[in-house]
């Protein structure tokens, strides 16, 4: 328990202790070298330049402003996000729901909320988009 406790006071969420473990920086139960590791990683986890500066790596504006864009959102968000702004046709929120439920497992009821969710976010990007693109044509 003291272990979890020194952990969370680090400022690190169980997911991004996953993701260090998965990528077999740290050990599924820390050791003391895992934890001096940790303290050290943990003063520049939250570090406003060095996030800038991780970012500003990934060369391409458009992944840039994606990765900003879905930052708080879950996978299954994403991907409802992300099936709108590349459909070639018209999605149906059934059709869209059941796709969720099928590759997540979430019950289609609940797949519903989320697709209503992310269909009003495309709708607001979109027309959001189209004003930009018209202010910036000349009169």
């Amino acid at each position: 328990m003291a272990l979890a406790n020194g952990i969370r006071d680090l400022g690190f969420t169980r997911r991004s202790l996953k993701i260090l473990n998965r990528r077999e920086v740290i050990q599924k139960v820390p050791t003391d070298e895992d934890m001096v590791f940790l303290s050290r990683l943990s003063r520049i986890w939250k570090d406003t330049e060095w996030i800038r500066e991780s970012v500003r790596q990934i060369r391409s504006k458009a992944r840039r402003e994606k990765l900003v864009r879905e930052v708080e959102l879950t996978k299954p968000e994403r991907y409802v996000l992300n099936r709108y702004l590349n459909a070639k046709g018209r999605l149906t929120l059934e059709g869209v729901a059941s796709e969720v439920f099928y590759y997540y497992g979430i019950p289609e009821n609940v797949a519903r909320g989320i697709v209503r969710k992310m269909r009003g976010r495309v709708y607001m990007a979109k027309s959001r988009r189209s004003r930009n693109d018209a202010s910036c044509k000349p009169s």
